[in-house]
């Protein structure tokens, strides 16, 4: 990490060292509140990797007034787009510090490797997807020689506008978390840090399987001649009046733990237990009374 110095210099004590006086930050409303008011601030795996880069410094005092800062909203709003975070931290100052947090972003050749990886794996995309981070993911940009997460300081460069010369202040430090308990959430604002958003990482895998589909087919097309199945349409005359489908009624039998769903999920909020535990038992009932035509449903 570097950062700029054009900031007025600090005070000194009697020993020559230097310092800035403690001070106070002005409280403000509306500023991003953090969610964990106490203990970590990311769950998922991918979010703690990203705090961990902040966390190896070892600039415990720091990085506890940067917790400070996040939980106490004093983070004005973050911005993220490919290779660069923008937001506005409240001090002590009237004016409030404008952050940069600079990430290196992968070369596009280095992001088509990767892509051509993760579209090799179909349970990759399907998560992306679903809004999860595959853990295997890393896997596989390790095997396209690339690294998804910053893995050191040099990966980064930030810049504070306030006057401390450490690096990274608490103001960085703070939006650094806030990033993170973000990224909890939601972690596609990784990809777009590293210079793809999720549209164009879902898009890239989705002509990838669709070409990899189209490649399938003429192959198979090409060992034999492929005989198109009869349309609905032709046979709709016969359709019912098949004897290919004779029916068969399925056995039902009670379930030997009442309301095992119930059992299974916990039980449920307010007093929804009793009217969900007789509507089962009907369900039950009228299962079994149309498959068997018994009225009685035994």
């Amino acid at each position: 990490m570097t950062k700029r110095k054009s900031r007025p210099p600090p005070d000194y004590d009697d020993y020559g060292y230097s310092y800035f006086p403690p001070s106070r930050p002005i409280k403000v409303e509306g500023g991003i509140q953090s969610r964990n008011q106490r203990g970590a601030f990311a769950a998922n795996w991918w979010a703690k990797r990203w705090l961990s880069v902040l966390d190896s410094y070892g600039i415990g005092s720091r990085l506890q007034r940067g917790r400070s800062y996040a939980r106490s909203g004093q983070v004005l709003n973050i911005d993220v787009q490919p290779g660069l975070v923008t937001a506005d931290v409240q001090g002590s100052r009237p004016k409030p510090y404008a952050v940069e947090i600079q990430v290196n972003k992968l070369p596009d050749k280095e992001w088509e490797r990767v892509l051509d990886t993760i579209s090799e794996q179909a349970i990759f995309a399907a998560q992306l997807l679903d809004g999860t981070m595959p853990q295997e993911i890393e896997t596989a940009f390790e095997t396209a020689d690339v690294s998804l997460f910053p893995t050191s300081t040099r990966d980064f460069v930030t810049e504070c506008s306030c006057p401390d010369y450490s690096n990274p202040c608490k103001h960085i430090a703070a939006v650094y978390y806030l990033l993170g308990e973000q990224f909890d959430r939601n972690p596609f604002p990784i990809f777009t840090l590293r210079g793809h958003t999720r549209e164009q990482v879902i898009e890239a895998l989705r002509k990838r399987r669709s070409a990899s589909v189209s490649e399938t087919r003429e192959e198979g097309s090409s060992i034999g001649t492929v005989i198109p199945a009869p349309s609905l349409n032709d046979q709709i005359a016969d359709f019912w009046g098949s004897e290919t489908f004779n029916w068969t009624a399925p056995q039902f039998t009670t379930p030997t733990v009442e309301n095992a769903v119930l059992h299974r999920l916990g039980s449920p909020p307010g007093d929804l237990k009793k009217p969900l535990e007789s509507l089962y038992r009907a369900m039950t009932v009228f299962v079994q009374t149309k498959i068997s035509g018994n009225d009685e449903g035994n």
